[in-house]
């Protein structure tokens, strides 16, 4: 069994049919630039495709992210633009405990405007906040 290094701190990158390619293109890549461990995670197995026909094979799906966590931290999440994407991302359970997770660790979780619903569906932030 591995152990955990709270050194070793990841960042997730949420993708589920519809996903805004540049934003999610965008992180991935300068994120792996800066040497961090980043990411790309699909709701299930399998290609996603994203909001203008661009499909990518994401690194995990939230069903393996039990495994990642045994070896390092999620710092922070990024839902990237999409209304279809993140009309799934709100109707998914799975994706609500992990930003509450995340959250509940002081973790960042990085969206766009039309993403805070999710947040607000996942009880992570509120109007008022």
């Amino acid at each position: 069994m591995l152990a955990k290094d709270t050194n070793q701190r990841c960042v997730l990158v949420i993708v589920a049919d519809g996903f805004g390619e540049m934003e999610a293109m965008i992180f991935l890549s300068l994120l792996r630039q800066a040497g961090l461990c980043v990411k790309s995670v699909g709701l299930t197995s399998g290609l996603v495709g994203g909001a203008h026909g661009i499909w990518i094979m994401p690194d995990l799906t939230l069903a393996d992210l039990d495994q990642l966590t045994k070896t390092a931290s999620i710092n922070a999440v990024v839902l990237p633009e999409g209304r279809h994407s993140l009309a799934k991302l709100e109707a998914d359970p799975r994706v609500h405990r992990l930003l509450r997770q995340v959250a509940a660790q002081q973790g960042q979780i990085v969206t766009s405007r039309e993403g805070l619903r999710v947040l607000r569906v996942a009880a992570v932030w509120s109007s008022e906040a």
